[in-house]
């Protein structure tokens, strides 16, 4: 059951990142993926391994037992990987590279003569406007530079509000926060955030480990009386 429970959890959270991850993808430039993809990927061996345990205690079979010994370990450095990657990637985030991505999305969000709507992208900067509480680059007034005619008119696109999404956002309802800041800060935090979990299932894994070898141990020794 408790390896059942961190699996389910483990697969919750890394689908949560993937989703977080895929709005980001289609701003950022920079591949900031991998993290939810391997908490996924931990999740699932996690299901598949308290199936195995249940099955190897069970009928108290020794090769099943060895093999959930395996999967364990398999899944512990999993994690480990995934905790070395977020933490490398939280302490190696280029805001100015941030900064250029933003800047080509906010002038493809309204269509032009040069450029066409793309849904996609405009969905995923207002879930980052939107979910991480900012407008523009440095503030709202940078998208007089991408959309002139809709600062003269007095409204933002929806995401920018403080006060939830209506239909647009008038410029006086607008957040104060820029995105560069807010989206390096909120992709630095969720990178810190995935590794801090991911060490602390590492460590409950590494126990569940431990005690699976000490009743591993008890099983085989019983075993061996048995056929004495």
């Amino acid at each position: 059951i408790p390896i059942l429970l961190a699996g389910l959890a483990t697969l919750g959270i890394g689908i949560w990142q993937l989703v977080v991850e895929s709005a980001l993808e289609e701003v950022l430039s920079e591949d900031y993926t991998s993290g939810g993809a391997l908490f996924v990927a931990s999740g699932i061996l996690l299901i598949a391994l308290s199936i195995i345990g249940v099955i190897g205690a069970f009928f108290k079979w020794r090769p099943v037992l060895l093999l959930y010994l395996a999967v364990v370990f398999l899944v512990i450095a999993l994690e480990i990987a995934s905790i070395a990657y977020v933490f490398a990637k939280a302490d190696d985030i280029d805001e100015d590279q941030i900064e250029q991505d933003l800047i080509r999305a906010l002038r493809r969000y309204y269509p032009s003569n040069n450029t066409a709507y793309d849904e996609r992208l405009n969905n995923a900067v207002d879930f980052i406007q939107g979910g991480v509480g900012c407008c523009g680059i440095t503030n709202y007034t940078d998208w007089a530079n991408y959309s002139p005619y809709t600062m003269e008119l007095g409204w933002l696109p929806a995401s920018c509000c403080r006060r939830g999404e209506p239909a647009a956002c008038p410029v006086n309802e607008a957040s104060d926060d820029g995105c560069r800041e807010a989206v390096t800060e909120y992709v630095q935090d969720n990178l810190i955030i995935g590794g801090i979990i991911a060490i602390i299932f590492a460590v409950f894994e590494f126990s569940l480990l431990v005690m699976s070898f000490v009743l591993f141990m008890a099983i085989n020794n019983a075993l061996v009386l048995t056929s004495a």
